[in-house]
């Protein structure tokens, strides 16, 4: 019988695409659609690996499982088997450590791992790292996240200059938990000081990195490496996941700072473009910590995929 479920894949919460498994009498395949930056441009990447395996779920003349089969079919047993990584061939231990109320705890070829299994026995989520992987329900709709980042979203109402709002509302807080108080003016010179450091704009690689190394770089790594300079200086900013209107366009994913002022409140800052964040242009969806898997983001992320909201002007 064949069986096939997919999945959002999610970095830092944001969602990058979709991977899609399918195990079919005799067959293991392995499809992945994620965003791809090229020339500054946002498109899609397909990658996909077909394995023949036995009754066993092992790959063919191998005692290798395939990753993703191994986790996703059941949960695994405590103890370790041989995993193979389906997209580079890559072979090693995969260990369980805990099995707990659909919880297992355990690491991949070294890197620990959480994946959490649903009533029908199917992995629902999988967090690895800074990366998270969530289930979509079979049928569920669902916008692939490179058309997200391309097209963005409609924006519903008549005039320009009214301010951005989700409906149904996805409430944001004013400040996480222990940001830094500090200077508007220290704040604004260093979003001018990442803002010259990137003489290409445009999303590359260092979107993808922790502190957004490189010279070329698009709106995540710019608000990473604000926050990673501003962490050096001893201050904690908040990294907010947002959506962002230009000359009436589409509502398209991106992200800013925001910092706790010495002198009460917060101030949002766009090192990207320099420009004001304001409401008829910066719509915040999520607020988050700028290391780690940002979970909530991701959550709210998915449900904008799923079209659980749309995006509105009010009057």
């Amino acid at each position: 019988m064949e069986a096939s479920t997919r999945y959002v894949f999610s970095w830092r919460g944001v969602p990058v695409g979709t991977v899609t498994l399918t195990l079919e009498p005799g067959r293991f395949t392995y499809l992945s659609q994620h965003l791809h930056t090229r020339a500054g441009k946002a498109g899609e990447r397909r990658r996909e690996q077909t394995l023949e395996v036995d009754a066993q779920g092992r790959v063919q003349g191998s005692q290798a499982v395939p990753q993703a089969l191994w986790l996703w079919r059941g949960v695994p047993p405590v103890g370790c088997a041989v995993g193979r990584e389906e997209l580079t061939g890559r072979e090693g231990p995969h260990c369980v450590t805990t099995v707990e109320d659909g919880r297992v705890e355990g690491t991949l070829l070294g890197t620990a791992f959480v994946a959490r299994y649903g009533a029908d026995g199917r992995m629902a989520s999988l967090d690895v790292g800074d990366s998270r992987f969530t289930v979509a329900r079979p049928g569920e709709r669902l916008r692939a996240p490179p058309e997200l980042f391309a097209d963005g979203l409609p924006v519903e109402g008549s005039g320009p200059r009214g301010a951005l709002a989700l409906e149904p509302p996805l409430p944001v807080p004013a400040r996480l938990e222990g940001m830094t108080p500090w200077t508007a003016g220290a704040a604004r010179a260093l979003s001018a000081e990442v803002h010259a450091a990137f003489p290409e704009k445009g999303p590359g690689g260092a979107d993808w990195n922790e502190a957004g190394e490189g010279e070329a770089g698009g709106c995540l790594a710019h608000a990473l490496r604000f926050a990673a300079k501003a962490r050096a200086r001893g201050i904690r900013v908040a990294l907010v996941h947002g959506l962002l209107v230009v000359d009436g366009g589409p509502a398209r994913p991106h992200a800013w700072v925001r910092v706790a002022l010495k002198s009460g409140g917060t101030l949002d800052l766009d090192p990207t473009s320099l420009d004001p964040v304001i409401p008829r242009t910066h719509l915040p969806v999520a607020l988050a910590d700028s290391q780690g898997p940002a979970l909530e983001a991701g959550a709210r992320w998915l449900s904008l995929l799923q079209g659980a909201h749309r995006v509105v002007r009010q009057p």
